[in-house]
């Protein structure tokens, strides 16, 4: 079985993409649990030997979604800065939260945090993935005295943005991405005058 992406053809990632769209699909019309195999490749338009080929089983399938997308928004969180650059929160604008735009584009897989009968695991990894970048890579300047690169503050950050995205995709995305960047940026400069990228 092949694991690591640097291993698979063009094809074999459009074969794994079409059936991780169809599967997201599914879970959004009728559960996560109520999902089968049969389900998937039939959506997909593929064979279950080809599924197998991919994946041990629906569980194998999740795992590989979950990380894939947390590591995603980790990465796009972060790609658009340059190490070591110190960014001054008055310069950003309505491009400076790539996240904002990755969720919009990646719609289909957000809507499945506002399940219950979703893929296990998942309700809390979107906070956790945004906190990991926030404390891997941001320092922050703080306007006035205050700590804000502690980690409970940061942890604090993860989860109000978490909640505003998830907010946001509970109203069917009725603002703009580029309302919701301003919305985020103008969280931030009420208690960072900058931050630097490491």
């Amino acid at each position: 079985m092949k694991d690591k992406k640097d291993k698979l053809s063009p094809q074999a990632e459009r074969t794994k993409r079409h059936i991780k769209e169809a599967f997201i699909e599914l879970i959004n019309e009728k559960g996560f649990s109520h999902v089968s195999v049969t389900d998937i490749v039939q959506r997909a338009q593929y064979n279950r030997a080809t599924f197998y080929l991919y994946y041990l089983d629906k569980p194998h399938l999740a795992e590989e979604l979950r990380a894939e997308m947390f590591q995603q928004i980790k990465r796009t969180s972060m790609e658009r800065y340059d190490p070591g650059a110190d960014i001054p929160t008055s310069a950003m604008d309505a491009n400076s939260f790539e996240l904002v735009s990755f969720v919009y584009d990646h719609r289909a897989f957000f809507n499945l945090y506002l399940l219950a009968d979703t893929i296990p695991g998942l309700h809390g990894e979107l906070p956790q993935a945004i906190y990991e970048m926030l404390e891997e890579r941001f320092t922050f300047t703080p306007l006035g005295d205050h700590d804000i690169n502690a980690a409970p503050f940061k942890l604090y950050m993860a989860h109000g943005t978490a909640g505003l995205i998830l907010d946001w995709a509970k109203t069917g995305y009725e603002k703009s991405p580029k309302e919701m960047t301003g919305t985020l940026i103008g969280i931030l400069r009420s208690f960072a005058a900058g931050f630097r990228v490491s």
